[in-house]
């Protein structure tokens, strides 16, 4: 690994994004051509080996036939091709014991009018009999789609995931990923009542949310301890790029699912943090989506409502579209405003069998208070904030468009993909600060002394990941190769200023509820950051009998600029480095796959000290090891891991100052130690549960703390959520929801002279279906969710700044499912 300045890497830069883009436009050109090609034949490559004679053994309970197929595809690795409309409100069979797959599906089907054929050996043909006035019946002809497809294949199942494209940038098993995945679905989402992303991944192995607090202000997101939010939050597999201050935010309501990949993915992804990163899925056009309106009432008194309506844009199904919808106004548990206005339409075009093309765009607007910081006072935290509710806001707009083009070529085994997505945002917030000269606690602590403070930045970013998949066979090993290049960009226009210590902002202890009321301080530092990167990588996917192995490098290039248009100085940072994953997994028939696993990370710093000197990147590795489970014949997923995570040149938030601003310090080489178990499981028609535990011992071992542990990171967290609905008997239409979360405690500074108390959270909901009052009420629901039920309000203070957990929040949800 290297990193060198000015004029040797001018060199470099020049080389590599010549060939980058000469690479990138030929790609996109490329693609852009097959993309207008109609091709009628699919050169498809199944991985199923499994003819219709072989014997598996099922325990698919009778359900609705949808779901049941699902799971009866998953189980065979069939294909399935059928009219999702003509079999919506049927109901299977009860299917147990040894069959095959020609006898499953006779048992399967058997009373639902529905007959099937296999066209070839690993695919199946479903079609409905639909019964006229008379006696005679006819077969109506089957509009075939996928059951298997990356759309809905990827996407979990109730609450369980079993692949996902995250781990390998190409849709694996997980069963068959040697690397530690955690899935949220999207119906695990919906019965939660999830508000944020921080909400979503709550019950989520590894991940913590409460680093700073509750601070509906950005999706705060912690994997193995490292901060995925800022350098490793991604939607669609392309990262959400973040300025100086701010950051994209996601609605939890415009995604299919959450997908936390844990470990480096550098090899991949390139300059991601060593924890992981989380991907966002993206609700697209697909044949299994449903419609729904809703609206919603918190004991906050915020209302909320939405849509999400799919619109088939040709008979045919070659064009078809989604719009999802939300408007939120009101506050938060802790009286922090928090809304939101957001509108995502979708376009998806499949012109044949060969060609995908979706294109989908994003516009947002968010407005919030711009400082959740707590009063701290000998360290006592009172229950007021730093700055003032009347004073501060924070306002960003946000607008993102892009494409997603698959092509497979005819008579050879290649995929061709690109990817590719330009972003926008521009943000404006003003807040009060005791934390500058002359600030803090004043005339024996009655009095708090603060200054006003004003952030503008407006941020554009464009990227595209260029791919080409090959699947290949050496004697009795298979290949799937991926190799990449992807290109990243990003400038920001960013204004900083203060106003120094004003009178009329001074909180008075003895009338904390003063209104306050000023004027926006004039900016006073003036920087244009620019960031490049572009990534060269091929990774092969090689299966041998139950072996599963992989391989991965990368190569990237990356420059960051800053530059005071007021002094016109600043500083240029150049950075090479190469990164590697290896893995090997061994698949079981039964349904066990232990693996081993090794990564390494790198990631160039954003920060800079005190002295406005950027810091040096940071280099981490991971030794993993584990074992998934995936049981035959019951619907759940079941992941334990062990892992050993370095990573140098760690920087932590130091300060501020009027010179430089935020400012940052490198506290060394940090050590995690860390064990997972976490689990998900459909156990009946009724019940669905999620379960997980965490095990993560962090310590500084190089640097000025060494010894130490790093700030508020929890050695165990704990929850787990079940969730039950009645299907039959006097509780018809029924389901409750109940959940319980645990953090550990935690040190609150560097030194360790400071802890944070440990704390419970409880959840919980409870919801009526009025279809099963009548028909005439399908679809339409009522739920009432609990979060933070007690009221707990832990604090959490980091390095001086002192915050709450998101209090206690009551939401009833109105929704119409069609």
């Amino acid at each position: 690994m290297q990193v060198r300045q000015a004029g040797e890497a001018g060199l470099i830069k020049g080389l590599t994004f010549g060939l980058a883009r000469g690479v990138s436009l030929a790609a996109l050109a490329a693609g852009l051509v097959v993309a207008g090609a109609t091709n009628n034949a699919k050169a498809q490559q199944q991985n199923a080996t499994e003819s219709s004679a072989t014997v598996f053994e099922f325990s698919i309970s009778s359900q609705d036939l949808n779901q049941a197929l699902l799971t009866f595809a998953d189980q065979t690795n069939l294909q399935l091709f059928y009219d999702v409309d003509r079999v919506s409100g049927l109901k299977s069979s009860a299917l147990t014991g040894a069959h095959t797959p020609d006898d499953a599906l006779k048992i399967l089907l058997s009373g639902s009018g529905v007959t099937y054929r296999f066209t070839d050996e690993n695919t199946v043909s479903l079609s409905k009999l639909e019964t006229s006035d008379g006696d005679s019946s006819t077969v109506i002809d089957p509009v075939y789609v996928e059951a298997n497809t990356q759309n809905t294949d990827d996407l979990a199942h109730g609450y369980v995931a079993t692949r996902s494209s995250a781990g390998t940038k190409t849709s694996t098993p997980l069963v068959e990923t040697a690397k530690s995945i955690s899935v949220v679905s999207g119906q695990e989402m919906e019965d939660r009542a999830v508000a944020s992303i921080e909400d979503a991944v709550a019950y989520t192995a590894g991940v913590a949310t409460n680093n700073y607090g509750y601070d509906p202000r950005f999706d705060q997101v912690y994997v193995r301890g490292y901060p995925v939010h800022i350098y490793g939050d991604y939607r669609d597999g392309l990262r959400q790029m973040t300025g100086v201050y701010a950051t994209f935010r996601t609605e939890p309501y415009s995604l299919e699912q959450l997908e936390i990949v844990k470990g480096p993915t550098a090899a991949l992804y390139g300059q991601t943090t060593p924890g992981g990163l989380l991907n966002s899925v993206t609700k697209r056009p697909h044949k299994d989506a449903h419609n729904n309106v809703y609206g919603r009432f918190t004991n906050t008194e915020s209302y909320e409502g939405g849509f999400d309506y799919n619109l088939g844009l040709s008979e045919n199904g070659e064009w078809a579209s989604r719009f999802v919808g939300l408007a939120r106004y009101g506050e938060t548990s802790n009286d922090i405003q928090d809304d939101r206005q957001m509108f995502a339409p979708t376009i998806r075009w499949q012109p044949n069998a060969n060609t995908d093309l979706t294109v989908y765009t994003l516009f947002q607007h968010d407005e919030t208070d711009a400082s959740a910081t707590l009063l701290n006072l000998n360290g006592a935290i009172l229950d007021y904030r730093t700055s003032d509710a009347d004073y501060d806001y924070q306002k960003q707009d946000q607008f993102q468009v892009g494409y997603e083009l698959t092509h497979d070529l005819n008579n050879v085994p290649v995929t061709l993909a690109q990817n590719a997505r330009f972003g926008y945002f521009d943000l404006e917030a003003r807040y009060l600060t005791g934390g500058v000269t002359g600030g803090g606690w004043k005339n024996s602590n009655t009095e708090y002394h603060r200054a006003a403070q004003a952030v503008q930045e407006t941020l554009w970013s464009a990227q595209v990941d260029n791919q080409a998949i090959t699947t290949f066979e050496t004697g009795n090993v298979k290949h799937e190769v991926l190799t990449g290049l992807d290109l990243m960009y990003s400038q920001s226009d960013y204004r900083f200023g203060s106003s120094g210590v004003l009178g009329d902002y001074t909180f008075f202890l003895n009338n904390p509820d003063k209104a306050i009321s000023g004027t926006t301080p004039a900016y006073t530092t003036f920087d244009d950051v620019t960031y490049n990167q572009s990534g060269l990588y091929v990774q092969d996917q090689i299966e041998l009998g139950n072996w599963r192995l992989n391989g991965g490098v990368r190569f990237d290039y990356a420059e960051r600029k800053r530059i005071s248009r007021l002094t016109n100085t600043g500083s240029t940072d150049y950075n090479t480095a190469t990164t590697f994953n290896a893995s090997a997994l061994y698949a079981f028939d039964n349904g066990v796959s232990p693996y081993v696993s090794w990564g390494t990370s790198f990631l160039p710093s954003t920060s800079q000290d005190s002295e406005g000197k950027m810091l040096t990147p940071t280099e981490g590795e991971q030794y993993e090891v584990g074992v998934k489970y995936e049981p035959v014949g019951f619907d759940s997923f079941v992941t334990i891991s062990a892992y050993r995570l370095t990573e140098d040149n760690v920087a932590r938030y130091a300060g501020y100052s009027s010179s430089v601003g935020s400012y940052y310090e490198s506290i060394g080489k940090l050590e995690s130690r860390g064990l997972e178990v976490e689990g998900t499981a459909n156990v009946t028609d009724s019940l669905s549960l999620v379960a997980n535990f965490a095990y993560n011992n962090a310590k500084i071992v190089k640097g000025s703390y060494r010894g130490n542990t790093p700030l508020v990171t929890p050695e165990k967290t704990a929850s787990t959520w079940a969730n039950y609905t009645f299907h039959d008997g006097p509780l018809s239409g029924f389901g409750i929801g109940a959940g319980v979360r645990y953090t550990d405690s935690t040190y609150a500074n560097y030194n360790n002279t400071s802890k944070n108390k440990p704390y419970t959270l409880m959840d919980a909901a409870i919801r009526y279906d009025f279809g099963a009052v009548s028909n005439k009420f399908e679809g339409l629901s009522l739920a009432i969710n609990g979060t933070n039920l007690t009221d707990k309000k832990a604090a959490i203070c980091n390095n001086g700044y002192c915050y709450q957990n998101e209090g206690q929040t009551i939401a009833a949800t109105l929704k119409y499912d069609w």
